[in-house]
């Protein structure tokens, strides 16, 4: 199936890319050749061996982006905290896989508001390198729920500050994160190393510290956490 036709769809379905929709086309030959097998996904997918029957595990090579999105070597995630991540935003933003992650993907998630990746959201993730569980959000937040232990990363979208606090209720140690001027992504794959805190608690929107960090706003990224 082209990527044209495959839009087509989309839009007989109802949905319009102009409303900047998360969408993710995977392919399991490089340079996005539709000569192979293509599919296109716009959920999470905890375990490519389910959920999906077209693209299975370990088969993504490269991949076409509508949003903010990650590819993990692992189940889950990379729930246990080790393995390959790699990550790329924008409307229709390609690459290919770096060699280490190529035909190795298990999973994929997306960061941020399902149908407009712009929006101002923010989403903690249990360990660095945005691996395990998250908690995603649009709102203040006064205390961060139990079933996320540890905040070791955390992704933003849209162009406003966030404050983030390390005690719930907006107490304890605080500074204001945000995207790089002029861009709708941030990323920060080790809160301990941008903010000199070790977790997130609480956060609200705006800005309420003195301490303002603007956060990597790269396009594309890509990281690999040895397991202990």
């Amino acid at each position: 199936m082209q990527r044209s036709v495959a839009l087509s769809l989309l839009f007989g379905l109802g949905l319009s890319l102009a409303q900047n929709e998360q969408i993710a086309y995977i392919y399991d030959l490089p340079n996005y050749d539709e000569s192979g097998t293509f599919n296109w996904m716009d959920s999470y997918c905890a375990d490519f061996r389910d959920c999906d029957h077209i693209i299975g595990d370990d088969m993504i090579s490269s991949t076409c982006v509508y949003g903010v999105w990650l590819f993990y070597s692992e189940y889950y995630y990379n729930y246990q905290n080790f393995g390959a991540v790699e990550w790329g935003y924008g409307d229709d933003f390609c690459w290919n896989l770096n060699n280490l992650l190529n035909n190795e993907v298990s999973s994929l998630r997306y960061a941020g508001d399902t149908y407009n990746w712009r929006y101002d959201t923010i989403t903690l993730y249990e360990f660095d390198l945005f691996f395990g569980f998250e908690v995603y959000e649009w709102a203040d937040m006064p205390e961060v729920p139990g079933t996320i232990a540890t905040v070791g990363s955390l992704i933003v979208t849209g162009q406003n500050y966030w404050t983030v606090y390390t005690e719930p209720f907006f107490n304890g140690n605080h500074a204001c994160i945000s995207v790089q001027t002029g861009q709708y992504v941030g990323f920060a794959p080790d809160l301990s190393g941008v903010f000199g805190i070790s977790t997130v608690r609480s956060f609200r929107r705006g800005c309420f510290s003195d301490n303002k960090i603007h956060l990597n706003s790269d396009r594309h990224g890509f990281v690999v956490k040895a397991r202990e």
